[in-house]
């Protein structure tokens, strides 16, 4: 148990020191902590000095400090916490104690006790007013007279407060006129000069105003209340502004509260009531005459904003905070009002505010009443409040009610305005964003009217409704290639009828609206390949083409019109991208060329009209529109030198062609007028500067405001200024600088105030924008040129002029200019700037040029450095924290902000100042001046707009990163920093309250020991449902850490209710970041621990549907598709069938799926069989209910569901899971019947699963999904009869046949007839899903009946298929076929990815078929195949197929790094090709033409060089492969010249095998030792198969080199891995399967071969000698094998030395003798020369003379540990081996020889056969090891033993008799006697062991 919590008294000593405020701050947090765990009777002892304590430090008597922001709270927390657990006896004393200090008016010098108990005061009322009600009179009386009568805003703020909590509790003590005198009160306080008591105030009469006994406000009250927040709006800060709107909000919302209201009552009903004499009944009557009804219609609430709104003097300011009210008014009434009431609201903005003369009065107040209006629709009711059902009757309310009204048709009707159109088009782009795949009456509602709005008299009009239009076929892409065709006939209409007289007068602009709608579609055509032809976008570039061509033939008014339509399409054609771009850019080249000119001097003094002049602009500003475009999407592709110079050139034409209009000062007229409407209603200036100003394409994925063409042309040469100047000499640079400081200075500006802003401030950014490019790319050419004293003497004065200018903006900017300008000049400017700055601190009291002078300091010491700027920190820091107790806001803010910049570029070089820096905070924290409400009244009204708190978080955040794991070691600085951000942490102001999490997350990462987690977890959680939302999203992010950090045990805290509450919150408002992070994490790290958990919260979201999917199904009313997916459909309704059906939005369930799918691939990858066979699982004895094999029926369901539903991302996604399934539980046995699979029983409900993909409304993505899981099931193996893979096979079959037609459409399934792109990406996906099939035919034999009878279609189309592919990657058009061209690029890759591992694998199999496809023959039967025959010439498509293999070996072999299974497969696969690729019968003799057979070698060089070994061992076999059958000679006729290629394949493989181990001088060859192991066989392997094709004697010389590699191998000790070991069969290989050429010398030559490497064995032995450890075991061990493998496979004809066989003798008994592993190996080897001597070799009996000795000696050796039983199991085992020498060598001996003759009866000793000597030597070594006990100490060798002598006995009984009497008496009887009991035993158990077992047969 843990120790009781003991709490101890203040230390009355401490209070009296210097740190007095930290000890009492650190005091009272311990404190916090330990009434939280102390037991309730401690609590009763120490209570009442508690209470004195915290009275004391509340009321501050000396020498307690005062009572500053965080002591009084904690001090208040801890009261509250007090009389929670202890007594409350004492509490009506406290809080009269409290009352009498704030009451105490003569007391004008004790405001901050009083601040202190008002907190205290409201902290205990908000928890106990209900019990102390009698307190509410004098605490009203004395808060009203405080606020009346105080001048403090923090005094008057903190009375308010306590009147709102005790008022949360305690209001029915209130009387009716207390109650009335308060609300006037704070009438008045809602328009006091104080902000902080204006938001004080309307805090309080929401308190009045709030709770299930609130008094319900009147209309006049309502309508006086809005009016007073109204008029306060003028001169409030953000937070003000936010306070008001949340009164507003609450006492507007309150109006719709439904109230009971009388009705009076009729004469009749009176008449009947007096004539009706029961009581009851009476009484009955009159209440049902109450009716309930809200104070105000809907339409009556919002009146009340609106009327204020469209006032005609009301300031920008208050109309922006009105809208605010809007915001607080919707989310207070909330999506359950928003959503029903969406026309309501919708209307009220569009008729009372959009369409009021009030607010079109200016361009700007339209676009200002169209940004409020959009955030409003957008942000807050699109967004957060609308479902996905009200989403489409939003969608359909705005559609019907606005869209379709225009043009009016009917007499009467009126059109909505240019402004709501914008407004709807606008807000239905978004919803059909969110929306994603738009339900069916949703595309009936908008098709048309979208359309129809394109011919929108107005530009603002036509531009939405383009957009508008993008968006919709975008995320509806199936209604995409019929709208492009309405549109394009629309617009061919209007051009061909603009020429025409009759012609209407809108026609003009019904073009452009066409083409803008044209343009928006193409657009989408790069994003949504598959859905239109190719051949659109070349008809829209011929129309634009020939436009271009014609526009000079009819008059400027219908040319400019042509003129622009032409342009834009081409600009939206440059987004399809450099396959569209490349072939047409010498023909864009010479458009752009004629479109702009070069002006002359002709040009110059041309007189031109002004509709000329307009027309010229015109031209250029369209044209320039293009090559904008162009430049955005194709230039990193297309832009060469060439191109790049001439586009420059037209560049330079525009501008000269600007200039000289400048010069012109032609005037706008009476007819520019006329020509305006073609212009987007532009002036002649305006149509000028657009010349100057970047374009903004129509393909562009948001639609953008830009600025008007004068103030655009000015931002754009500001850029343009901030990028060349970097670039510029000195003299150019200085001379610029002075130009531009001399405009900035001019008197012409001090006439125009205004206008000497706007330069100050464009000079200062260019400057700023000029610096920040010089310092990110051009720091080394900078630092010469701005960097010099020439430029730093100029700019700096006037950066410290601007420096203390009063608008921020200026400020920022100079600070961060001096500071960037200092990181690139030397060191005088730096100390000088800070010598400066330092005397204008000092000097300067003006707040704003204190605060720019911080700024400067941050600045400073960031961009220059912790090193360069290190001397001058100390400097930096005093001053930074002498501006941080400024009181003035604007000071202290800015201060502490720079603080923090310079803390993070200190980092390390900070730690001295960490401890006062926390000091200053603390005292900061304690600081009435720094707190919001804080100071005077101009210092408190700051405040708000410059919080202190939350950079005093961020300055702690970046002390934590200075200590980082040093915090552990000082208790004192950690405790401070922890009671910081706690008590930051629990803050009201969001603000701080995120700053604090964020340190919060910081602290953890170094000391997460110190925190308390639960209360994290639980204080996070609770902030998920706050409304703020960046406190949402910073809880969520922290939520993040803790789960990755250990997601087991927030399982734990939060449970599985936190989970379902993130789903929620995904479902509430899919906007929120971070949610999925967690959960994604989460699930990583537990779902292998309870798979089926997360299987449930998933289908609890996938049994729900989604709006789009109950709008589709009630639109078409159609029925199941089949009999299983009815079962299956049926199955998932009855899961939520009772009440209502529940709905989710498609993006919750679309992340359901993306679980189900991580959950399937994770418990896949975890190793944890027992989750995917309950068979095995039943074994470990787990209960199978909770594994995920048990819910493969749910994960089929939840996979139908999907693949059913309406949205095509869910149905991707269901075939996801599906394939998931299918690939998980292929081989996992059913567990009922072991020799069944488990998805056997499933197959009719995956095939269920599958069905819908090939339905009607699937889309091209869709059905190539579906064909990759058709192929999957196939190829899994759970159905191998092909007669019985039914519907899937067929299917599959299907598409086949469909891609091998001739016509370019496909047609799958139920789909009609697809697009060319689609068309060739469903081929390509077919073909992929058969390559796989055939590449899984080597595992999976059954498919070879699958793919067998479509070889022949298969072969010729996967090479057609990769032929595509490589025209494609060559940017080709051969094959002219356009519909491949445009093809995505991530489809088409398929064909080397997938198809090439198919054609490798029948080119392996040497399939007919595919040499048949290579040589371009299309066949129908075996009689037309092509035969394997060697050939000249290639195969028709061989240099094709090579080309791309050698693509893909040299892509991936320069990114070798990447380890990405993709890149490997793909390597492999090619290689694989590759080897069957160079067989003559493919490649002819074109690998012997020089080039190629270059760049091949070069390309094996390379990988040889990078790649790992996995890799390389395909790279030998393909090397081996080409050797032997490219017969290569050269002109000498030697096969092994330098450039033949046995050469080159020795070479890599001599390569490979010197960089096969870690002792090489490069880097070793990377991989895991198997495939190490299979690399050097593979090597030795290729090297023998180039040296049998060799006859020559060369061949020896290759033996040769190959034992010399193989020797190097046996000389490795760099790893311990023993790579020799499992290779010495390849020794073995080359020694001897490479047979001897019959030449002179060859067989003294092997001879000194095999001396040599045998030396060199014995020499490596010998020279580990004395050395210990694995590595040398290893390389002894391996040599001693390689030396026996040596002995016993060479042939008896050839000769070894004596010397080496007796060393070799000699060392192998040694190791026999010795200890560890190495006498077992000894021992191996010994038997392996024992029983090869068996064959007659005179050498290997000399070897068994030589180490028969050993093995006795060692079996004497081995005889003490046998009988004490101590003998290693390795021991043993050797033993064993010995025992078997000794038999081989037995049985060797001849029979004669082991037998005595019967007729000699007396032989003398010379006469005794040799069988019996041997048997002399045997029998007492055997005899060594036995034991006379019954109980041997080591049965298991006493079994061998006997077994011997049986053996011995059985096979030659004379010898062995004759040998047993040879024996000593002890000897002799101890064999007897083993004999005779392993007999006897064997005789006792003979009867029992009769009786042989039987396999039982089950009976089912």
């Amino acid at each position: 148990m843990s120790e009781p919590v003991l709490i101890e008294d203040i230390e009355e000593s401490e209070i009296s020191g210097d740190n007095k405020e930290l000890y009492v701050f650190q005091w009272l947090c311990s404190l916090e902590k330990k009434l939280a765990a102390a037991a309730p009777q401690h609590l009763k002892t120490v209570q009442g000095k508690l209470e004195s304590t915290l009275a004391k430090i509340i009321t501050a008597p000396e020498p307690y400090p005062a009572p500053g922001r965080a002591l009084r709270n904690i001090a208040g927390r801890c009261l509250v916490m007090l009389y929670t657990r202890g007594e409350t006896r004492t509490l009506f004393d406290t809080l009269q104690a409290f009352m009498n200090v704030v009451g105490d008016f003569k007391a004008t010098d004790k405001e901050i006790t009083k601040i202190a108990a008002f907190s205290c005061i409201g902290e205990i009322m908000a928890a106990f007013g209900s019990q102390y009600m009698s307190f509410m009179a004098e605490i009203h009386s004395i808060v009203l007279r405080t606020v009346k009568n105080s001048q403090s805003p923090i005094l008057r703020f903190h009375a308010l407060a306590a009147l709102r909590k005790s008022l949360a509790t305690a209001k029915r003590a209130v009387t009716e006129s207390a109650l009335k005198d308060i609300l006037k009160q704070m009438r008045n306080c809602v328009a006091d000069k104080s902000l902080p008591v204006q938001r004080e105030a309307a805090y309080v009469m929401i308190a009045i105003y709030s709770g299930a006994d609130a008094s319900h406000p009147s209309a006049s009250d309502v309508e006086n209340i809005v009016n007073l927040c109204i008029k306060s709006l003028e001169n409030a800060d953000q937070a003000t502004r936010h306070s008001l709107a949340q009164l507003v909000g609450h006492m507007l919302a309150s109006t719709q509260t439904e109230r009971a209201v009388p009705v009076p009552d009729s004469p009749q009903k009176a008449k009947k009531d007096e004539d009706d004499t029961d009581a009851g009944l009476s009484s009955a009557v009159s209440t049902a005459v109450e009716i309930k009804k809200p104070a105000l219609t809907p339409t009556e609430m919002l009146n009340h904003l609106s009327i204020h709104f469209n006032k005609p003097n009301v300031s920008r300011k208050t109309r922006t905070g009105i809208f605010d009210f809007y915001a607080a008014l919707f989310t207070r009434l909330g999506p359950t009002f928003v959503e029903p009431n969406f026309a309501l609201i919708i209307s009220h903005l569009m008729t009372e505010i959009v369409s009021s003369p009030r607010n079109a009065t200016t361009r700007y107040e339209t676009l200002h009443v169209r940004s409020l209006v959009g955030i409003l629709l957008r942000d807050l009711i699109g967004v957060r409040m609308l479902s996905e059902q009200g989403q489409i009757s939003a969608i359909q309310e705005l559609a019907n009610a606005y869209l379709k009204r225009w043009p009016a048709m009917m007499p009467g009707q009126t059109a909505p305005s240019s402004k709501v159109l914008v407004i709807a088009l606008r807000e239905v782009a978004g919803l059909v964003q969110q929306l994603g795949n738009a339900p069916p009456p949703v595309q009936d509602a908008l098709a048309d009217p979208l359309v129809t709005l394109l011919s929108h008299p107005s530009h603002t009009t036509r531009i939405n409704a383009a957009w508008t239009l993008r968006c919709f076929c975008y995320s509806t892409p199936l209604r995409l290639p019929k709208t492009i065709l309405t549109v394009t006939e629309l617009l061919q209409r209007d051009i061909s009828s603009i020429v025409s007289p009759a012609a209407p007068s809108d026609i003009n602009l019904r073009a452009l609206g066409h083409a803008y709608g044209l343009a928006a579609l193409v657009s989408i055509i790069p994003e949504r390949p598959l859905y239109v032809s190719y051949d659109v976008s070349a008809k829209v570039l011929d129309m634009a083409i020939s436009l271009l061509k014609r526009a000079g033939e009819h008059d400027l008014k219908v040319a400019g019109v042509e003129v622009e339509v032409a342009w834009t399409s081409i600009a939206s054609l440059m987004a399809l991208g450099p396959n569209f771009v490349r072939p047409h850019l010498p023909q864009l080249l010479v458009l752009w060329r004629n479109a702009l000119p070069k002006p002359t001097s002709k040009d110059a003094n041309t007189t031109r009209t002004v509709g000329e002049w307009i027309f010229l602009l015109h031209v250029r500003e369209s044209a320039l529109k293009a090559i904008l475009c162009f430049l955005q999407h194709n230039s990193s592709t297309l832009v060469t030198l060439d191109v790049g110079r001439r586009i420059a050139s037209l560049l330079s034409n525009v501008l000269s062609f600007a200039n000289n209009f400048l010069s012109q000062r032609v005037e706008d007229s009476l007819e520019a007028q006329q020509t305006l409407e073609s212009m987007k209603g532009l002036n002649l200036r305006s149509s000028e500067a657009l010349l100057r100003r970047p374009k903004v394409s129509n393909s562009e994925y948001k639609i953008l405001e830009p600025p008007p063409p004068a103030t655009s042309v000015v931002d754009t040469a500001i850029e343009l200024f901030a990028q060349l100047l970097p670039l510029q000499d000195l003299t150019s640079a200085t001379r610029i600088i002075t130009q531009l400081l001399e405009s900035i200075r001019s008197p012409k500006l001090e006439k125009n105030s205004g206008r000497k802003a706007a330069v100050n401030i464009n000079a200062t950014i260019g400057l700023l924008l000029a610096l920040r490019y010089a310092t990110a790319s051009h720091f080394r050419q900078a630092r010469e040129t701005l960097g010099s004293t020439q430029i730093t003497s100029l700019l700096s004065p006037f950066l410290h002029e601007v420096l203390v200018d009063g608008d921020i903006v200026l400020r920022t900017a100079s600070s961060e200019s001096i500071g960037r300008l200092a990181s690139l000049s030397g060191i005088n400017f730096l100390t000088g700037q800070i010598k400066d700055l330092v005397d204008r601190v000092v000097s300067n009291r003006d707040p704003y040029g204190r605060a720019g002078c911080a700024l400067a300091f941050g600045a400073i010491y960031s961009h220059v450095g912790g090193l360069a700027a290190g001397p001058l920190l100390k400097t930096t820091v005093n001053v930074l924290m002498s501006l941080s107790n400024d009181p003035h806001p604007v000071v202290h803010f800015w201060a502490l902000s720079a603080l923090a910049q310079v803390i993070n570029a200190a980092s390390l070089a900070y730690a001295p100042f960490v401890s006062s820096t926390l000091g200053m905070l603390l005292k900061i924290y304690l600081m009435e001046s720094h707190e919001r409400e804080g100071g005077t009244l101009p210092n408190a009204n700051l405040s708000g707009d410059h919080p202190a708190y939350p950079v005093v978080c961020q300055i702690i955040d970046a002390v934590i990163s200075v200590l980082g794991p040093d915090m552990q070691e000082s208790a004192r600085t950690r405790t401070l920093i922890l009671n910081l951000v706690c008590e930051f942490s629990v803050e009201d102001d969001e603000g701080i309250c995120v700053e604090a999490i964020k340190c919060i997350q910081h602290f953890l990462m170094f000391t997460p020991e110190y925190i308390n987690i639960p209360d994290l977890v639980r204080q996070f959680s609770s902030h998920l449902s706050s409304t703020r939302r960046p406190l949402k999203i910073a809880s969520i992010n922290a939520l993040y850490q803790l789960v990755q950090k250990d997601a087991l045990v927030m399982s734990k805290l939060g449970g599985d209710q936190l989970v379902e509450d993130l789903f929620g919150m995904l479902d509430d408002d899919s906007s929120v970041q971070g949610v999925r992070n967690v959960i994604s994490s989460w699930l990583e790290q537990t779902v292998v621990h309870n798979p089926s958990a997360w299987i449930d919260l998933c289908q609890r979201i996938m049994s729900r549907t989604t709006a789009s999917q109950q709008v589709a199904d009630a639109a078409s009313r159609q029925g199941p598709r089949d009999d299983e997916g009815e079962s299956l459909n049926f199955g998932m309704v009855q899961e939520g069938a009772s009440g209502p059906h529940p709905t989710s939005r498609w993006r919750t369930q679309l992340f359901a799926l993306q679980c189900l799918h991580h959950i399937c691939t994770i418990v896949a990858r975890s190793g944890r069989r027992e989750q995917l066979d309950a068979a095995y699982a039943r074994t470990l004895g787990l209960p199978t209910k909770g594994l995920l094999v048990s819910r493969v029926p749910d994960l089929i369901k939840m996979a139908f569901t999907a693949s059913a539903a309406y949205v095509t991302e869910i149905r991707l996604e269901g075939l996801v899971v599906l394939r998931d399934v299918i690939e998980v539980f292929a081989k996992v046995p059913d567990p009922a019947y072991p020799d069944a699979l488990l998805l056997e029983q499933h197959q009719a409900p995956i095939t269920a699963a599958l069905t819908p993909a090939f339905s009607s409304d699937s889309t091209p993505e869709i059905l190539a999904s579906a064909i990759h899981a058709c192929a999957v099931f196939v190829g899994c193996g759970v159905v191998t009869d092909v007669s019985r893979m039914g519907r899937i096979l067929r299917l599959l079959t299907t598409a086949l046949e469909q891609s091998k037609a001739d016509s370019g459409m496909l047609s799958i399934g139920e789909t009609g007839e697809l697009s060319p792109n689609a068309s060739a990406m469903l081929r390509i996906s077919t073909l992929s899903a058969w390559a796989q099939l055939q590449v899984a035919t080597p595992q999976q034999r059954y498919l070879e009946n699958v793919v067998k009878p479509h070889r022949g279609t298969l072969s010729s189309l996967w090479i057609a298929a990769l032929r595509d592919y490589a025209s494609i990657r060559i940017d080709s058009e051969v094959l002219n076929d356009t519909s491949t061209v445009a093809l995505d690029s991530s489809y088409s890759s398929l064909g080397r990815e997938v198809l090439l591992p198919a054609v490798a694998t029948s080119m392996d199999n040497k399939d007919s078929f595919i040499l048949a496809a290579m040589d371009g023959q299309e066949t129908t039967s075996d009689s037309q195949l092509s035969k394997f025959e060697k050939r000249e010439e290639p195969t028709a498509f061989f240099y094709i197929i090579f080309g791309l293999v050698y693509e893909a070996l040299v892509t991936s072999s320069a990114d070798s790094t990447s380890t990405s299974s993709a890149r490997q497969s793909l390597v492999l696969s090619s290689l694989q090709a590759l080897r069957c690729l160079l067989r003559p019968e493919y490649s002819g003799n074109a690998l012997k033409e020089p080039t190629i057979f270059d760049e091949f070698v070069s390309l094996c060089y390379r990988i040889a060089m990078t790649e790992p070994a996995e890799v390389q061992v395909y790279l030998l076999e393909v090397l081996s492969s080409f050797a032997s059958s490219q017969r290569y000679q050269s002109g000498s006729g030697d096969e092994l010249s330098l450039t033949s290629p046995k050469a080159h394949c020795l070479r890599i493989c001599s390569y490979i095998l010197q960089h096969s181990t870690s002792a090489s001088r490069g880097q070793a060859i990377q991989g895991e030792p198997s495939d190490r192991i299979k690399l050097i066989t593979t090597a030795f392997s290729a090297i023998y198969a180039v040296a049998s094709s060799i006859g020559s004697p060369r061949r020896e010389e290759i033996r040769a080199v190959a034992i010399l590699l193989y020797g190097d191998l046996l000389k490795d000790e760099s790893s311990e891995i023993d790579l020799v070991g499992p290779t010495l069969p390849a020794l073995k290989t080359i020694l001897v399967d490479l047979s001897l050429v019959s030449s002179p010398g060859s067989q003294e030559s092997y001879e000194r071969l095999v001396h040599g490497l045998l030396s060199s064995c014995l020499l490596n032995i010998d020279a580990m000698s004395g050395r210990n450890g694995s590595i040398s075991d290893k390389k002894v061990k391996n040599n001693m094998l390689a030396t026996v493998l040596v002995l016993t496979v060479i042939p008896s004809s050839i000769k070894v030395s004596q010397a080496v066989i007796e060393h070799c003798c000699f060392l192998i008994s040694q190791k026999l003798l010795g200890s560890g592993e190495l006498s077992l190996t000894a021992a191996h080897c010994a038997k392996t020369l024992v029983v090869a001597s068996s064959a007659g070799s005179p050498m290997l009996h000399h070897c068994v003379r030589l180490l028969v000795p050993g093995l006795v000696e060692y079996v004497a050796k081995m005889a003490p540990l046998v009988h004490d039983g101590t003998v290693t199991e390795g021991q043993i085992t050797a033993i064993g081996e010995v025992w078997k020498a000794f038999s081989a060598f037995f049985s060797s001996t001849p029979e004669i020889h082991r037998e005595y003759s019967n007729h000699t009866c007396c032989p003398d000793s010379e006469s005794i056969s040799p069988g019996v000597r041997l048997l002399g030597v045997l029998l007492p070594t055997i005899a060594l090891l036995l034991s006379s006990s019954q109980a041997p100490a080591t049965p298991s060798v006493s079994t061998q033993m006997v077994s011997q002598l049986l053996q011995y006995a059985t096979s030659s009984p004379a010898a062995f008799k004759e040998a047993a009497a040879k024996l000593d008496t002890d000897t002799r009887e101890l064999l007897e006697q083993s004999l005779r009991r392993a007999v006897g035993g064997g005789t006792s158990t003979s009867g029992s062991s009769t009786t042989k077992p039987q396999i039982s047969l089950r009976s089912f």
